[in-house]
């Protein structure tokens, strides 16, 4: 690998010059969520609404665990060229004490796509530390399936991490996740059951 360049801040806003590629872990329900889908959000709502319209024409496209969807994006802090990679890589949204709702071997593929695609047009790849909103164990698998995805491409990665208190509070919710209430997993199921017709 030319770079894996560790940086502290948001996703969505990339610390690089010249073309870039955003690449974050999606779920194959068609449920946008998660901490960095709300920031790409933020920054660019037209990307939810690519992966909305990509997952609702599945039966006629290639949306499924282990594609990629490039989506460009109309405006940055800088101006640049930057495309916003939605990476199938969950089955499902689960994150209960064992589970892995990661398909590492997804996530392989996805990343071998995203790298391709950085070297064919000469952009940088921004990630974030893909699988801190689950188990602890995620991440240290992730960083061996980056250098064995992308180790041999000459494309410098930028990995986006949050502020240590930030992390710790992530890590706690893990181990004691919060009380939701009843209403909010309804309307979680609703919105699941919606995006299924």
């Amino acid at each position: 690998m030319e770079k894996l360049i560790f940086v502290t801040g948001s996703i969505s806003k990339p610390k690089s010059i010249g073309p870039q590629i955003i690449g974050h872990v999606c779920n194959d329900l068609g449920i946008w969520c998660g901490r960095n889908a709300r920031e790409i959000t933020r920054g660019w709502p037209e990307v939810e609404r690519a992966y909305n319209r990509w997952f609702r024409g599945r039966s006629r496209n290639d949306f499924g665990l282990g594609s990629v969807q490039f989506v460009s994006v109309k405006k940055t802090p800088t101006n640049r060229l930057v495309r916003v990679a939605n990476m199938v890589g969950e089955r499902g949204t689960r994150h209960k004490a064992g589970s892995r709702p990661i398909r590492y071997k997804v996530l392989a593929k996805c990343l071998a796509i995203v790298g391709q695609k950085a070297q064919r047009i000469g952009a940088t790849i921004h990630l974030p530390e893909i699988g801190m909103n689950g188990s602890k164990e995620h991440w240290p698998v992730v960083l061996e399936i980056l250098r064995d995805t992308l180790g041999r491409l000459r494309v410098p990665v930028y990995i986006y991490e949050k502020p240590l208190d930030t992390r710790e509070k992530m890590f706690a919710q893990v181990v004691n996740p919060p009380k939701r209430k009843r209403f909010e997993l309804i309307d979680c199921f609703v919105k699941a059951r919606a995006g299924q017709r």
